[in-house]
């Protein structure tokens, strides 16, 4: 079996790096084996993909098909189904910065192993799009992954929520989507930390030719996990009973150890680690007065002082 396969997958190697036709008795004796054998083997090869195109006769033999030098992918209907899919979601998506590329990269895989070429467009909304031109975040996107590539340092005005605009210069390390919004992060050197960006708000940038280096206590998971941005807030156990909410609760994951208890078919309890204050402040006034605090204490109180002072522009 050793034999077969090495001899296998150095007639790959020759068909592979000759353009005309091999007649079987000269590739028998490259390969080291029976002509008999050579049929048999390549049929081995092009059960894994491979074209090999053959002729009959005096100038005959086996030749590599050349648009198969790297052997095919066989992909179930339902493979081919999901990669269009996948091609239609990003084409849609507002926000994703290489979804031209993506989808012409997809539309070629599926060329290359189906005659069905076309991709149909999903429909996608976004009930609160960017409010920022998409070529520009392709822009600022390739700015950015060139610089992470590079390791070249990046001068930035960043817009903070205050709405101020401060300079600063970067070191990228890595861009990732949160909440539908593109952040890179990065090592500031305005405050010698690593932090993280938000792509919109950066208002102008320009990419140096100072290199950086990553530094050596940087660990990546330290920042990102399957819930978000790591160091962007602490963690809150949080208690809700929520009224009229029942199917949409289950349709995501709020926060880490998330359980749902539903009391009947209107009332359900709800908790979940959920992190940031703001952000679960802001969360828990976006339900309205379909919900209600349980538990902690400080988010009743922050609730509360919302409502009143909301009623006091209205009085």
């Amino acid at each position: 079996m050793a034999n077969k396969t090495a001899a296998t997958i150095k007639l790959i190697q020759v068909l592979s790096s000759r353009g005309e036709f091999v007649s079987t008795a000269e590739l028998a004796d490259m390969i080291g084996t029976n002509p008999r054998n050579v049929k048999e083997y390549i049929k081995e090869i092009e059960v894994v993909g491979y074209t090999v195109d053959s002729l009959v006769g005096v100038y005959g033999g086996y030749r590599m098909n050349r648009t198969s030098i790297l052997p095919a992918i066989n992909l179930s209907k339902e493979e081919k189904s999901l990669l269009r899919d996948c091609a239609s979601y990003l084409a849609s998506a507002p926000d994703y910065a290489n979804s031209a590329d993506v989808e012409l990269l997809i539309g070629k895989i599926l060329a290359a192993v189906d005659e069905e070429k076309t991709i149909q467009p999903l429909t996608m909304l976004d009930r609160f799009p960017l409010a920022m031109p998409k070529e520009e975040l392709q822009r600022r996107y390739a700015t950015l992954s060139e610089a992470i590539d590079s390791q070249y340092k990046v001068e930035i005005e960043y817009l903070s929520v205050s709405g101020s605009i401060k300079k600063h210069t970067i070191h990228p390390y890595k861009l990732f989507v949160y909440n539908g919004n593109w952040f890179v992060i990065a090592y500031n050197e305005t405050v010698s930390d690593v932090g993280y960006f938000k792509l919109n708000r950066i208002d102008k940038m320009f990419m140096t030719r100072n290199h950086f280096s990553v530094l050596k206590t940087y660990i990546e998971e330290d920042y990102l996990d399957g819930y978000g941005m790591k160091k962007n807030g602490d963690y809150y156990p949080v208690k809700l009973e929520l009224t009229n909410l029942n199917t949409v609760m289950k349709e995501r994951t709020y926060g880490k150890n998330q359980k749902i208890e539903e009391i009947d078919e209107k009332h359900l309890i709800f908790s979940a680690e959920m992190q940031n204050q703001d952000m679960i402040l802001s969360f828990v006034l976006s339900l309205g007065t379909k919900c209600k605090v349980l538990e902690p204490d400080w988010l009743k109180e922050r609730v509360q002082d919302a409502l009143f002072k909301g009623l006091e522009m209205y009085e």
